[in-house]
Protein backbone atom coordinates (compact mmCIF):
# COMPACT_ATOMS: atom_id res chain seq x y z
CA UNK A 1 0.00 0.00 0.00
CA UNK A 2 1.32 3.32 -0.89
CA UNK A 3 2.08 5.50 1.75
CA UNK A 4 0.19 8.61 0.67
CA UNK A 5 -3.24 6.32 0.64
CA UNK A 6 -2.24 4.89 4.04
CA UNK A 7 -1.71 8.78 5.20
CA UNK A 8 -4.80 10.27 3.39
CA UNK A 9 -8.60 10.58 4.00
CA UNK A 10 -11.56 12.33 2.48
CA UNK A 11 -13.52 14.00 4.66
CA UNK A 12 -17.42 15.28 4.18
CA UNK A 13 -16.74 19.03 5.44
CA UNK A 14 -15.42 21.73 4.44
CA UNK A 15 -11.95 23.30 5.43
CA UNK A 16 -12.82 25.91 7.98
CA UNK A 17 -14.61 22.87 10.11
CA UNK A 18 -12.15 20.30 9.15
CA UNK A 19 -9.02 22.25 10.33
CA UNK A 20 -10.85 22.96 13.95
CA UNK A 21 -11.59 19.08 14.15
CA UNK A 22 -8.08 18.08 13.52
CA UNK A 23 -6.67 20.81 16.16
CA UNK A 24 -10.02 19.71 18.32
CA UNK A 25 -9.02 15.80 17.36
CA UNK A 26 -5.10 16.26 18.00
CA UNK A 27 -5.99 17.99 21.80
CA UNK A 28 -7.83 15.32 22.65
CA UNK A 29 -5.20 12.49 21.68
CA UNK A 30 -2.46 14.67 24.07
CA UNK A 31 -0.77 16.44 21.38
CA UNK A 32 0.96 20.00 22.11
CA UNK A 33 0.14 21.88 18.87
CA UNK A 34 3.48 23.49 17.93
CA UNK A 35 2.38 25.59 14.74
CA UNK A 36 -1.07 26.45 12.91
CA UNK A 37 -0.83 27.64 9.64
CA UNK A 38 -4.45 28.15 8.24
CA UNK A 39 -3.23 29.80 4.78
CA UNK A 40 -1.23 26.44 3.99
CA UNK A 41 -3.84 23.99 5.61
CA UNK A 42 -1.10 22.78 8.13
CA UNK A 43 -1.62 22.01 12.12
CA UNK A 44 1.65 20.49 13.29
CA UNK A 45 1.60 18.67 17.33
CA UNK A 46 4.11 17.08 19.65
CA UNK A 47 3.31 14.06 21.48
CA UNK A 48 5.52 12.59 24.29
CA UNK A 49 8.04 14.54 23.26
CA UNK A 50 9.04 11.65 20.68
CA UNK A 51 5.74 11.44 18.63
CA UNK A 52 5.40 14.75 16.17
CA UNK A 53 2.23 15.00 13.82
CA UNK A 54 1.69 17.18 11.01
CA UNK A 55 -1.67 17.63 9.13
CA UNK A 56 -2.42 18.97 5.81
CA UNK A 57 -6.26 20.07 5.16
CA UNK A 58 -6.65 20.61 1.36
CA UNK A 59 -10.14 21.85 0.11
CA UNK A 60 -12.21 19.61 -2.33
CA UNK A 61 -14.57 21.69 -3.04
CA UNK A 62 -17.20 23.75 -0.75
CA UNK A 63 -18.46 20.69 1.37
CA UNK A 64 -14.83 18.03 1.17
CA UNK A 65 -11.75 18.31 2.74
CA UNK A 66 -8.57 15.65 1.56
CA UNK A 67 -6.79 14.69 5.59
CA UNK A 68 -3.11 14.00 4.85
CA UNK A 69 -1.44 12.86 8.72
CA UNK A 70 2.70 12.90 8.20
CA UNK A 71 3.76 11.10 11.89
CA UNK A 72 7.46 10.54 12.51
CA UNK A 73 8.97 9.20 15.97
CA UNK A 74 12.28 11.21 17.24
CA UNK A 75 14.79 9.57 19.19
CA UNK A 76 18.07 11.33 20.44
CA UNK A 77 20.43 9.72 17.18
CA UNK A 78 17.23 9.66 14.82
CA UNK A 79 14.19 10.69 13.20
CA UNK A 80 11.67 7.70 11.45
CA UNK A 81 8.82 8.41 9.26
CA UNK A 82 5.60 6.34 10.98
CA UNK A 83 4.48 3.94 7.83
CA UNK A 84 2.26 1.89 10.12
CA UNK A 85 -1.25 1.74 8.22
CA UNK A 86 -2.45 0.85 11.44
CA UNK A 87 -1.20 3.77 13.36
CA UNK A 88 -2.73 6.03 11.01
CA UNK A 89 -6.25 4.34 11.27
CA UNK A 90 -6.63 3.43 14.91
CA UNK A 91 -4.51 6.56 16.31
CA UNK A 92 -5.42 9.36 14.17
CA UNK A 93 -8.41 8.93 11.44
CA UNK A 94 -10.97 7.08 13.64
CA UNK A 95 -11.09 9.53 16.24
CA UNK A 96 -10.71 12.51 13.79
CA UNK A 97 -14.14 11.07 12.24
CA UNK A 98 -15.60 10.41 15.86
CA UNK A 99 -14.84 14.10 16.76
CA UNK A 100 -16.82 15.19 13.06
CA UNK A 101 -19.36 12.68 13.54
CA UNK A 102 -18.92 11.55 9.80
CA UNK A 103 -17.16 8.75 8.26
CA UNK A 104 -14.19 9.41 6.37
CA UNK A 105 -13.03 7.33 3.61
CA UNK A 106 -10.15 6.34 1.58
CA UNK A 107 -8.61 8.25 -0.92
CA UNK A 108 -8.78 6.43 -4.91
CA UNK A 109 -5.99 5.66 -6.41
CA UNK A 110 -6.70 8.16 -9.10
CA UNK A 111 -7.29 11.10 -6.69
CA UNK A 112 -4.88 13.15 -5.64
CA UNK A 113 -3.41 13.82 -1.98
CA UNK A 114 -1.80 17.05 -1.08
CA UNK A 115 1.69 16.97 -0.36
CA UNK A 116 2.92 15.60 3.31
CA UNK A 117 4.00 18.26 5.29
CA UNK A 118 6.90 17.72 7.85
CA UNK A 119 5.81 18.07 11.63
CA UNK A 120 7.44 20.79 12.99
CA UNK A 121 9.83 20.23 15.88
CA UNK A 122 9.65 21.74 19.22
CA UNK A 123 12.78 21.93 21.41
CA UNK A 124 11.91 18.80 23.85
CA UNK A 125 14.76 17.19 24.19
CA UNK A 126 18.02 18.61 25.96
CA UNK A 127 20.19 17.35 22.97
CA UNK A 128 17.71 19.52 20.68
CA UNK A 129 17.78 22.55 22.82
CA UNK A 130 22.02 21.93 23.34
CA UNK A 131 21.96 21.76 19.21
CA UNK A 132 19.94 24.65 18.24
CA UNK A 133 21.79 27.28 20.79
CA UNK A 134 24.81 25.61 19.42
CA UNK A 135 23.30 26.95 16.27
CA UNK A 136 22.46 30.33 17.66
CA UNK A 137 25.91 31.10 18.81
CA UNK A 138 27.62 30.55 15.82
CA UNK A 139 25.07 32.71 13.42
Amino acid sequence: MELRTIQTRVVPGDFDSTMRSVIETMHDLGYRITRVAPEAGVISGTRSSSLRLAVVVQSRGAEESAVRANASVISQIQEAQVDSPEFYQRDFFVPLGDTMGRSLTTLSQTDEAPDAARPVAELNTLAEREAQAKLNTTE
